[in-house]
This record gives structure tokens, C-alpha cells and sequence, in this order.
């Protein structure tokens, strides 16, 4: 990027909003594309966030346009129909079946969350982290069956 210009952030917001309604995707869709929240991409979107010069490198290359019209609004639209319609010929990521549980797995995942000590420690984390019970619940769960898996093979 050669200009010294400042970045115009409501300008460069429509022109994201422009891409997005081609794109046909959420907000969200699109944050989670270039690895920042959705508070982040939807000040980006009404032009009150910050962009940095990696963010402006990553958005172009992700929605290939050129940086000098989506930073500065120079040159012609790119033709974001035309590249719309090629991201979306690409085909769908296989899916893959999942692994059927062990009646042994169930059991241990029961017998965890049976022990005195996890309900207060999930409080604790749901609190800490703003998240719910059962997902804290869930964490220790996968990270108890991770530590008992490094003890057996050791």
C-alpha cells in the first residue's frame, strides 16, 4: 500500500457491507473469516473500529479485492458477483461421520461429574469466564479424560 492516506472507516465500512451482501453472509460469517469478533467486525462495518494494516492485508486477500479501492475507494468496484459465484463453486468440505461413544467413555464422563469437587470448581469457571455451567462443566469433563488418556499411556 503506497498511499499515506488515512483510512476512511465509515467508506471503508459500506464498501465491507457491499461485499458482505454479495458474499450473502452474517456479520458473524464474515468475523469468524478473518479470525476477529463480531464486535470488532460490526464497528468496522459502521466505521467507529480501528483496522490495522495486517487486518486491511487479510481482508483483501480473503475477499480478493484490491486494497487501494477497499482502504481508499480508488479504481473501479471490483466484480464482487463474479467472485461470489467462484468462492461458491468451490465444493463442500466432506462430512464426516461421528465416532460412536464406548459405554466405558460414558461412564467415566458420569463418574466426573459425580465428584464433590467439580460442581463448585465449574461454578467458579462459568463465573470467571462468562460462560455457562454446563460448558464449564464440559471443559473440566474433556480435560480430566485428557489427563486420565497421558497417565495411561505413560
Amino acid at each position: 500500500m503506497n498511499n499515506p492516506a488515512p483510512f476512511n472507516l465509515p467508506e471503508i465500512g459500506k464498501r465491507l457491507r457491499t461485499i458482505r451482501a454479495y458474499q450473502r453472509k452474517t456479520q458473524s460469517a464474515m468475523a469468524k473469516e478473518l479470525g476477529i469478533s463480531l464486535s470488532h467486525y460490526s464497528k468496522l462495518e459502521i466505521g467507529i473500529g480501528g483496522m490495522s494494516r495486517g487486518l486491511a492485508f487479510a481482508l483483501c486477500r480473503q475477499f480478493e479485492v484490491p486494497e487501494q479501492w477497499l482502504l481508499y475507494g480508488e479504481g473501479e468496484q471490483p466484480d464482487l458477483a463474479a467472485m461470489t459465484a467462484k468462492n461458491t463453486s468451490k465444493p463442500a468440505a466432506p462430512v464426516v461421520a461421528p465416532q460412536p461413544i464406548s459405554e466405558d467413555i460414558i461412564a467415566k464422563i458420569v463418574d466426573i461429574i459425580e465428584q464433590e469437587d467439580i460442581k463448585p470448581l465449574a461454578n467458579q469457571i462459568s463465573t470467571a469466564m462468562g460462560i455457562s455451567r454446563s460448558r464449564a462443566i464440559a471443559m473440566l469433563v474433556k480435560e480430566k479424560l485428557r489427563n486420565e488418556d497421558e497417565k495411561g499411556q505413560n
